[in-house]
């Protein structure tokens, strides 16, 4: 946290208190899986950032790769109701049950398993979005079992990311922490 205070002041003034104990729990319950440690560190640590408003020509800047801010958790529950009920949204009613069956066979499939084969964007109830480019897009958390829980993936409007973007909270988190690092880095060199 001090490096993004020291490095990008304006983001670490949008940061918000730690994550109440029991939104980590609901999202927990809420996706049927454990929260990985990462993610649970990182929303103890910061619960998201409130948005920000920029003033016209201003490009804001984003904590996350990808143009995306970090969702408190709340946020977070929001938006994956809303990509489970828009896939079921798109599903004719007689095709109901076939896509709840199809749901359940993914949710069994392995952390990191993608179906870039389907025409229809997807939404597993075990991936919780983390992130958001404030255009639909974002970053998610696979918590299905297996060696790839917890990795986080890229997400568009229309599809996901064929593979992960990083293994784990963490590691995103490190490389935020070096991009910071350069930031301070090539500050210093220009004073």
């Amino acid at each position: 946290m001090r490096l993004l205070a020291r490095n990008a002041p304006a983001c670490h003034a949008r940061l918000n208190p730690p994550a109440d104990p029991a939104a980590l729990r609901r999202a927990g319950q809420e996706t049927g899986r454990p929260l990985s440690e990462g993610l649970a560190a990182w929303w103890r640590a910061a619960d998201g950032v409130s948005p920000t408003r920029p003033t016209v020509g201003e490009t804001p800047f984003r904590l996350f790769p990808y143009g995306c801010d970090p969702y408190p958790v709340a946020e977070a529950l929001t938006r994956r109701k809303q990509y489970l009920r828009a896939l079921r949204d798109t599903v004719p009613p007689p095709l109901a049950d076939a896509l709840e069956g199809w749901l359940a066979r993914c949710g069994q499939d392995r952390a990191g398993t993608y179906y870039p084969q389907d025409a229809t964007p997807l939404w597993l109830p075990q991936w919780l979005p983390v992130a958001g480019d404030g255009l639909g897009g974002g970053l998610f958390v696979d918590l299905r079992a297996g060696d790839q829980y917890g990795c986080v993936v890229r997400h568009g409007t229309m599809s996901h990311g064929p593979k992960p973007s990083w293994p784990d909270m963490e590691t995103l988190l490190a490389h935020v922490a070096d991009t910071l690092e350069e930031l301070g880095r090539d500050g210093d060199r220009r004073r």
